[in-house]
């Protein structure tokens, strides 16, 4: 039975928004806008994603109970890593297909799975799997409901469905798992691997959805798709909850969105005003009729802002201080006489550009000598903001992107290298710009802009050369490491298989003939003719040095000396003795073996008591050196630790260090602070290359025992490289939002 609409709901049709329909083509160019956005964000989203599930994966397989389990996740790992470039290919390709046919009004494409409702026979894989599927799309539907909610009603508008529901959205979590699903199933694994790749994708797809439907909100709210639609809307009622005698809490305040995050600041500076109540000034209920509607910038004297231009272009003359840090001038242009003359929003604007710059100045990621020159940007931001809250409210907005892009390209800058001076230079150079050129127009900013994006443009093509080169020196480095692992295990065994070893053969074998093996394995593999005589010759030689009690013994030793000590001469050259150290050996050697005869002829109670070797407790410590690598140089720091010691990283430092590309660390050292960027992870030893072009020392190899230990030292730490106005805005809602309860 269909219910009565409530007198104070205003169809979509009658909505002032909707009055002036799109045409057909406006719509469709629109809509395909928001595909293209939406596949190219959720694909690089399905990357990163799989950048993380390597690890995940390893890790979950190492705590698996049983075999089986274990097993599930190694292999989809290994499926993963395999089949990445086909999953990445399926995945964008299904989101096009499913979201076409949604905007045509069709159902999922044949093998998709059932869609919500419709009933079907399958086997009880696809059963459970499809189940798999609609849970995670109900749970990121739950997830996002503050984005979905509203999106949907755009796209319902676009598509002339006013009622429009949110698994009929193209770009609904719905669609976004189908395609999912269709990525795993190109693994040609089994249920139980696709399963929990799926079930792992789900951990990290909430997160990533959030950010890509907010921006599509962005991107149709700046086309003028229903920009005043209400966030927090629900066309579809819950559930009645049964009747109790408790009172019902009272709702959560949703997150700020772009369009109010300025609203929401100037708010919560009203409420705390003193006396904000009492003397009537806009506080959290009172400000919104202040506000300047549709984000439009209130009537700033133009007395105020030609003042402002003279204070910035006079300013350009004077030049930062290097080393100084920058004075927040913003403050003493609250306080001056001239800003009597403004009204409530524009002097709550200064305080929030003043609140903006205190944050830049007390960020410590970002050099001091670029905090001077960001500091002389202080009026000009002022100025842009006076004129258009967009500032605030829209991350696309040049001014704001010239702020993080110049931060950005800083943040890994070395004024004593010569790259890290041409940094530095540009950043004076644009913000001189923007000082003689700013009056109102923020065309300066976009040309600006420009230059800032050329030159990082420029630099990560330096990086990628530098990447290519340090990657194939950190595998030859780690395949090195890996051969001598194998070697010393092989040494290892043979020791332990006998009673007695004379300790100038044990400490050759541990040593040169560790270096012989692990050179023949790097060369020429395990299984190679050279490694197996190696090994054979390691086999007499420990054999040949044990007393000879039969006179077959005797005999046998007599008959192989010479080809042994040949093959011997041969090991130790490949160990790297020279052969005054081999004459010495071999010298040594004689004697073993006349010990060993005498022994054998009186018996085996003549064998000297050899103690064991002596392991000396020892704190695993970091281990440092430069490789050159062409014309660059790695730095390579590892942690070494006595055998037996525990190597998972976590266990033993209490420090997580699952890092994902494009991470900015610094590290520590004698030389100095020296930051770089994760760009490059080995698939063999998750060992990690930072980079910087812009550093002396370009590139550092670390592993993730190493790098966990030099932050549990305080000598490593991660920085936020999140956009920089973005970390001020967070960071000022925090603050204000605090102050606020504590009051």
């Amino acid at each position: 039975m269909a219910l009565p609409a409530p007198d104070n709901v205003v169809p979509l049709g009658d909505h002032p928004k909707a009055r002036a329909r799109l045409t057909p083509r406006e719509s469709a160019d629109v809509l395909t806008g928001c595909r293209e956005l939406a596949v190219e964000r959720m694909a690089r989203s399905l990357s990163g994603m799989l950048d993380k599930l390597e690890d995940d994966l390893f890790q979950l397989a190492e705590k698996a109970g049983d075999r089986e389990s274990q097993n599930t996740f190694l292999d989809a790992r290994a499926k993963a890593r395999e089949k990445r470039p086909a999953m990445e290919r399926a995945f964008r390709s299904h989101f096009v297909d499913f979201f076409n046919r949604k905007v045509r009004g069709q159902g999922a494409p044949a093998g998709a799975g059932p869609e919500p409702g419709e009933l079907t026979l399958v086997g009880t894989e696809e059963l459970e799997e499809t189940i798999a599927v609609r849970e995670m799309a109900r749970k990121l539907g739950a997830a996002c409901e503050g984005e979905l909610s509203p999106l949907s009603q755009r796209m319902g508008y676009l598509l002339e469905r006013p009622g429009l529901d949110d698994e009929a959205n193209p770009l609904s979590p719905w669609t976004v798992c189908g395609a999912l699903k269709d990525a795993c199933d190109q693994l040609g694994a089994s249920f139980k691997v696709r399963l929990a790749l799926l079930r792992q994708l789900e951990r990290y797809a909430e997160a990533e959805l959030q950010g890509i439907y907010h921006d599509v909100n962005a991107h149709l709210v700046e086309r003028r798709i229903l920009p005043e639609v209400r966030h927090d809307v629900r066309r579809a009622a819950p559930p009645a909850a049964p009747r109790t005698s408790r009172p019902a809490a009272p709702p959560a305040a949703p997150a700020p969105t772009p369009s109010d995050i300025f609203g929401t600041l100037a708010q919560l500076i009203g409420a705390a005003l003193p006396g904000a109540a009492a003397a009537g000034a806009p506080g959290a209920g009172g400000l919104a009729g202040a506000l300047p509607a549709g984000g439009a910038a209130a009537s700033v004297p133009a007395s105020f802002l030609t003042e402002l231009t003279r204070m910035h272009r006079e300013g350009a003359a004077e030049g930062a201080v290097a080393g100084a840090m920058p004075v927040n001038i913003v403050k003493g242009i609250r306080a001056a006489p001239q800003s009597a003359s403004l009204g409530t929003v524009d002097a709550m604007t200064i305080d929030i550009v003043s609140m903006l710059f205190d944050y830049i100045f007390e960020d410590r990621h970002i050099p001091t000598s670029v905090k001077a020159w960001l500091g002389r940007l202080q009026i000009p931001t002022l100025k842009v903001a006076l004129l258009d809250k967009a500032f605030f409210s829209s991350k696309a907005h040049p001014a704001r992107r010239l702020i993080d892009r110049l931060a950005e390209c800083a943040i890994g800058l070395d004024e004593a290298n010569a790259d890290g001076s041409g940094c530095l230079g540009l950043v004076e150079s644009v913000v001189e710009r923007i000082l003689a050129d700013f009056d109102t127009d923020t065309a300066p900013f976009e040309a600006q802009l420009a230059r800032v994006e050329a030159f990082i443009e420029e630099r990560g093509t330096a990086e990628q050369q530098i990447v290519e080169r340090s990657a194939r020196l950190v595998e030859q480095r780690e395949r090195e490491e890996i051969a001598r692992a194998f070697a010393e295990d092989a040494v290892e065994r043979r020791l332990q298989g006998t009673q007695w070893v004379p300790p100038v053969v044990r400490e050759m074998l541990e040593s040169v003939w560790v270096r012989a093996l692990a050179h023949a394995r790097v060369a020429e593999g395990e299984s190679s003719a050279t490694w197996d005589a190696l090994a054979k010759t390691m086999d007499d030689l420990v054999w040949s040095v044990e007393p000879k009690v039969a006179p077959e013994d005797r005999k046998r030793l007599v008959a192989i000396l010479p080809g042994m000590i040949k093959s011997l001469v041969e090991g130790l050259r490949r160990g790297g003795y020279g052969e005054p150290q081999s004459d010495a050996f071999l010298g040594a050697l004689v004697d073993c073996h006349a010990a060993a005869i005498k022994s054998g002829l009186r018996g085996l109670a003549a064998v000297p008591e050899v103690p064991p070797p002596v392991v000396v407790a020892a704190s695993p410590s970091i281990e440092r050196e430069l490789v050159p690598a062409g014309e660059i140089r790695v730095e390579e720091i590892r942690l070494r630790a006595q055998k037996g010691a525990v190597r998972n990283v976590f266990t033993r430092t209490g420090i997580w260090t699952n890092l994902q590309r494009g991470t900015w660390v610094e590290f520590g050292g004698a030389t100095g602070a020296q930051r770089a960027r994760l760009t490059w992870i080995s698939p063999n030893k998750g060992v990690y290359l930072f980079t910087n072009p812009l550093s002396p020392v370009a590139a550092v190899s670390i592993s993730p025992e190493a790098l966990a230990e030099q932050m549990r030292l305080g000598e490593a730490r991660v920085l936020d490289d999140a956009p920089l106005v973005d970390r001020a805005v967070d960071s000022m809602l925090a603050n204000l939002r605090g102050g606020a309860a504590a009051a």
